[in-house]
Protein backbone atom coordinates (compact mmCIF):
# COMPACT_ATOMS: atom_id res chain seq x y z
CA UNK A 1 0.00 0.00 0.00
CA UNK A 2 1.28 3.40 -0.44
CA UNK A 3 1.59 6.14 2.18
CA UNK A 4 0.24 8.70 0.08
CA UNK A 5 -2.82 6.68 0.46
CA UNK A 6 -4.32 8.16 3.75
CA UNK A 7 -8.27 7.21 3.35
CA UNK A 8 -7.20 3.26 2.58
CA UNK A 9 -5.06 3.32 5.60
CA UNK A 10 -7.59 5.06 7.74
CA UNK A 11 -10.26 2.52 6.76
CA UNK A 12 -7.93 -0.64 7.63
CA UNK A 13 -6.96 1.22 11.04
CA UNK A 14 -11.13 1.15 11.42
CA UNK A 15 -11.52 -2.30 10.19
CA UNK A 16 -9.01 -3.36 12.77
CA UNK A 17 -10.75 -1.62 15.29
CA UNK A 18 -13.84 -3.13 14.84
CA UNK A 19 -12.61 -6.38 14.59
CA UNK A 20 -10.73 -5.77 18.39
CA UNK A 21 -14.24 -4.96 20.16
CA UNK A 22 -15.99 -7.87 17.94
CA UNK A 23 -17.36 -10.23 20.70
CA UNK A 24 -16.62 -12.43 18.24
CA UNK A 25 -12.74 -12.34 17.86
CA UNK A 26 -10.56 -14.40 20.10
CA UNK A 27 -7.43 -12.75 21.94
CA UNK A 28 -4.95 -14.45 18.77
CA UNK A 29 -7.26 -12.56 16.43
CA UNK A 30 -7.57 -9.36 18.93
CA UNK A 31 -3.92 -9.50 19.17
CA UNK A 32 -3.13 -9.87 15.76
CA UNK A 33 -5.74 -6.77 14.29
CA UNK A 34 -3.78 -4.75 16.97
CA UNK A 35 -0.39 -5.23 15.31
CA UNK A 36 -1.88 -4.63 11.90
CA UNK A 37 -3.89 -1.54 13.45
CA UNK A 38 -0.30 -0.17 14.65
CA UNK A 39 1.07 -0.43 10.88
CA UNK A 40 -2.13 1.47 9.60
CA UNK A 41 -1.87 4.57 12.80
CA UNK A 42 1.68 4.64 11.74
CA UNK A 43 1.17 5.27 7.92
CA UNK A 44 -1.85 7.92 9.10
CA UNK A 45 0.35 9.53 11.14
CA UNK A 46 3.26 9.77 9.19
CA UNK A 47 1.11 11.46 6.71
CA UNK A 48 -0.24 13.88 8.85
CA UNK A 49 2.84 14.73 10.09
CA UNK A 50 3.58 15.66 6.35
CA UNK A 51 0.83 17.82 5.93
CA UNK A 52 1.40 19.41 8.91
CA UNK A 53 4.92 20.32 8.60
CA UNK A 54 3.87 21.83 4.86
CA UNK A 55 0.99 23.61 6.26
CA UNK A 56 3.30 25.30 9.11
CA UNK A 57 5.90 25.98 5.94
CA UNK A 58 3.21 27.82 4.10
CA UNK A 59 2.01 29.78 6.86
CA UNK A 60 5.80 30.67 7.54
CA UNK A 61 6.00 32.13 3.78
CA UNK A 62 2.54 34.57 3.97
Amino acid sequence: MSKGNFEKALSELQKMSESIKSQDTDLEGAIKCYEEGMKYYKICNEILETAKQKVETFEGEV
